[in-house]
Order: structure tokens, then sequence, then C-alpha cells
């Protein structure tokens, strides 16, 4: 088993972990780089042995103009070719709302330390034009069944098949490993909706995501998502329903709004020669 690890989520959750502030003095104390490392070189240890790793795993990082300088100095002292930086393919597809326009992310002192750390230790893949769990799902879709596991906390990588773990952190408790079927299943607890297949797709083109500034369906919620899709036999049933309530709800020209959810939405899972990434369209299976 390989790990395929999402390094986004770690280079934030070890960056904020090695720094705090001192209760008297009200001053942000860092830790030095060196305990750092040893921080980050233990989480993944940890993550390799939760899911039986048998390889080296590989690291995922989305690419930006700083971390493009980074890769492209490393590229030269190993006598690689430098990268053109490409911003991720969903900020020209976001008519709605702007992607991710929300986010204001304070980043962690060791942000560009830590990337640089695993750009010379670790087998690293850098997305450039799309995002790092865009290659994570692609990466799973074409390797050999159950070869290959997804490392992150992030749920939305949770519609992709095949196996998955999530480290636990702070309030949230660990995923897996555990298998990921094509269809999926679909939870309501307290208001709160968890999924994985294409149930947990489908639902979100119903609630939107928050966390990256997509609407979704108007007015649609978990509650109705839930009604949906939870008891939903296949995806043909799951795009009947789930397009039924966008005709009902926009009408006309809904299908223009539909196709921006579903590409803001739905993990990249194929590559056009170019690395640019295959769009989503629904064929019917």
């Amino acid at each position: 088993m390989k790990c395929l690890i999402d390094s986004d989520v770690l280079v934030y959750e070890i960056g904020f972990s090695s720094q705090f502030t001192d209760e008297e003095s009200g001053e942000l104390v860092i830790l030095d780089f060196d305990k750092v490392a040893e921080m980050l070189d233990q989480r993944i240890r940890e993550i390799e042995e939760e899911c039986w790793s048998t390889e080296p795993s590989t690291l995922y990082l989305t690419n930006d103009p700083t971390l493009n300088k980074m890769l492209n100095r490393h590229n030269k002292a190993h006598g690689l070719p430098p990268v053109e930086y490409k911003e991720n393919f969903r900020v020209a597809l976001s008519v709605s709302k702007p992607y991710k326009g929300q986010r204001k992310q304070e980043k962690p002192f060791h942000r560009d330390n830590i990337r640089a750390y695993m750009l010379s230790k670790y087998d690293v893949v850098v997305a450039n034009g799309l995002e790092a769990d865009d290659l994570l799902a692609v990466h799973q879709t074409i390797a050999p069944p159950l070869s290959t596991i997804i490392c992150t906390r992030d749920k939305d990588l949770r519609m992709v098949q095949g196996m998955h773990y999530g480290w636990p952190c702070g309030a949230q408790p660990q995923f897996g490993p555990k298998q990921v079927d094509g269809v999926g299943e679909l939870t309501l607890h307290n208001g709160k909706l968890k999924g994985t297949g294409m149930r947990f797709f489908y639902s979100q083109l119903i609630t939107g995501d928050s966390v990256d500034n997509i609407p979704g369906l108007p007015r649609g919620g978990p509650v109705l998502a839930y009604g949906l899709l939870a008891e939903a036999e296949d995806e043909p049933t799951m795009y009947e329903r789930v397009t039924s309530k966008y005709k009902e709800k926009l009408g006309d020209g809904w299908e223009t709004y539909f196709e921006e959810q579903v590409n803001l939405l739905h993990m990249v899972t194929e590559l056009n020669e170019d690395g640019t990434p295959v769009l989503w369209r629904y064929n019917g299976k």
C-alpha cells in the first residue's frame, strides 16, 4: 500500500502546532525548525503505520507563486526544467461567487520552511493549475485497485473511490482506513451531513461548500440532500433527483449554473495530455 498524502493539510497542521502565544508575555513563541521537521517526519511515519504502508509515500502540494519559485530552484539544482505557474482552473470557472473568495487564511511562520523541507526530503508532486486534492484523486483512480490510500483530513476527497485514511487532529476523529465504493453512503446527524462516494458529491451539489465559497442549490440544505440521496440506489437516480431540483428552482438556464457547481465541487480524476483537467460530464452509468 502506498500513501498519497495531502500535504497542504500537513503544512498548516504542523506549522500552527509549532507556534503558540506565551501566557505571561503575550508574545508569539515559535519552535526552532529542527523540532518542526521532527514533528513532520513523525506525523508521516504515524500515517504510514496506520495505513500498512509498504513503500515510500508521495506528498502532494498545491502550487502558488511562492512555492513555484521554490520548486524552480529545486528543479534547477536537479537539472530539471522550470515550471510556469498556472492559476487554479476553478478560479476562471467560478462565476456566481469568487472561488474561495472569502478565505483570508493566516499562514504559519514556518509554512515555506516546511514546504522546502518536503521538497528536499520526500517524493513531492506539485499540482499546477489545479489542486493537490485533484492529483490525489487522479493518481488513486489510475492506480491498481487497493494499491494506494488517500491520506487527508479533507472530507471532500472522500467522494473518490478506493482506500482512505484521515488522521485524528483536535476535535476531528480518525477516519478509516476505509474502502470507499463508487456509490458511497450518506448520514445526517444533528443537521450535519457526512458521506462518501457519489452520494457525497451529489449532496454537495445541493448544499454547496461554504469553506470554498461554492453556493450549491439556492435554498438547498443538508435535510433536502439527505432526503433526495440517502436511499438512491445508483448514480442515474441521484443525477435525476438533483437535476430535477435545479430545474425546479432555477428554471430556464439551470444547466449553465449546474455545470458551474459540478466543476467546482467534483474532484478531477482524469487529465488531458497537456496536464489540464478533464472536466466532469455525466455518462449515465
